[in-house]
């Protein structure tokens, strides 16, 4: 995880793998993508897997499956890159969706991983992509004509297609990895938030 500060801001980003293992499940069983709010599919796409299941137990696993993401939306910090599926809170969970990630599972850490690994190089050791947060809140500042209040944001980069971003808390958005590495589509999505929080 990086860190972008000044005395009286922060913002934190990483690649949110454990979300990224969800997306997976989600996308190699066909569920919606609009539940629990749109997230576009992962990019690059999940191989498309047979047989497919009855229309009944999707819904019945889609509605499994959003109670799972707003469950580790909630509480995937606590999780490390590569944990083991035991991290990934499915006691509470219906028998159909603990197969279907038992079945998965191995393919979707695989999948976040090589993810994870992508943005790091990319994003983190790239200098001129890893200090577009600060450049991006520097530039509010001066729109603003004044130093930022003290805030601090959470950013957790998906590898989902497109451009996209999604508020899910005061301080917290989801964005693709294609909005976090264009500096202009991060300034038109992510800058309104910033300037809110400023």
């Amino acid at each position: 995880m990086r860190f972008d500060s000044s005395p009286s801001w922060r913002v934190g980003e990483d690649m949110a793998w454990p979300l990224a293992v969800a997306l997976y499940i989600r996308d190699v069983l066909r569920l919606p993508v609009t539940v629990p709010f749109f997230v576009p599919p992962l990019s690059p796409a999940v191989p498309e897997q047979f047989p497919v299941t009855s229309p009944d137990l999707d819904d019945a696993l889609a509605d499994e499956w959003e109670l799972w993401f707003a469950d580790l939306l909630a509480n995937h910090l606590d999780m490390p890159r590569g944990g083991s599926i035991q991290y990934f809170s499915l006691w509470d969970r219906a028998p159909g969706l603990r197969d279907a990630v038992e079945k998965h599972f191995e393919s979707a850490a695989a999948a976040a991983g090589l993810a994870f690994d992508g943005y790091f190089h990319t994003v983190v050791v790239d200098k001129t992509l890893g200090m577009s947060m600060t450049r991006l809140v520097a530039a509010i500042e001066r729109e603003l004509g004044h130093r930022a209040a003290p805030f601090h944001l959470d950013v957790r980069v998906l590898p989902v297609e497109g451009e996209w971003i999604y508020r899910s808390g005061l301080n917290q958005v989801l964005v693709s990895e294609t909005t976090r590495k264009d500096p202009a589509a991060l300034r038109r999505l992510l800058g309104p938030i910033i300037a809110e929080l400023a």
